[in-house]
């Protein structure tokens, strides 16, 4: 979900993944429960995304190591976690983050989908009922992490804030650490990091990551 929100701003040619983006990967999980909320509540995908477009600008370039999740989208993904953890889920799926976008409240996917309807409590009292009906919820255990390897294409956080992304390639690995030659970053174009600050490519974002919900 959060690499489709990667691609969507990529395609808008954004150097930012705004809570916009979140909602449009979102919206790309056909099969997940938010997809089902929204349509039982008779707010139609195509019209969530088309409006969401509408408000995008599309820049002319894009340099892949300034994609950084704003600070908005680090909440929703804090909220969404907590949302998990309240509902008794071992993971997050996509009702979780479409709570997360909404309880943030300020982003434009929030604007959007209260525009349409799809209020918090609505959403809330759907996902209540749906779970309450017996609707098969699928535990998705986090996919564990794989060791990156020398030469590996890779996103790392810078170990200040506000903690943006870089891009660079693995150039040494010792157990769990990693040195990562990143590209255009004024204070050396070095970095040692844990695996817990690197991020392949396509960049996900994992529970244990120091700085995703920094």
């Amino acid at each position: 979900m959060l690499t489709l929100a990667q691609e969507e701003a990529e395609r808008s040619r954004h150097s930012y993944i705004g809570t916009e983006h979140l909602l449009l990967g979102l919206l790309r999980e056909h099969e997940g429960l938010a997809a089902q909320v929204l349509a039982n509540l008779r707010v139609e995908i195509r019209v969530v995304r088309e409006t969401v477009e509408s408000l995008l600008a599309s820049n002319e370039r894009i340099i892949i190591q300034q994609i950084i999740p704003t600070s908005r989208v680090k909440k929703v993904i804090e909220i969404s976690f907590e949302e998990a953890h309240r509902l008794g889920r071992n993971y997050v799926g996509t009702e979780h983050v479409l709570l997360g976008l909404l309880i943030e409240g300020e982003g434009i996917a929030a604007h959007v989908l209260q525009d349409l309807g799809a209020s918090l409590e609505r959403v809330r009292a759907e996902i209540e009922r749906l779970e309450a009906a017996g609707i098969e919820i699928e535990e998705r255990p986090e996919a564990p992490r794989l060791p990156f390897n020398v030469g590996q294409r890779v996103l790392v956080h810078d170990p200040e804030r506000p903690y943006r992304l870089w891009e660079g390639r693995i150039t040494k690995a010792e157990g769990t650490r990693y040195e990562v030659a990143v590209y255009g970053r004024a204070r050396g174009a070095l970095v040692d990091a844990p695996e817990t600050m690197i991020h392949p490519v396509p960049m996900t974002w994992t529970r244990d990551c120091q700085f995703c919900r920094a």
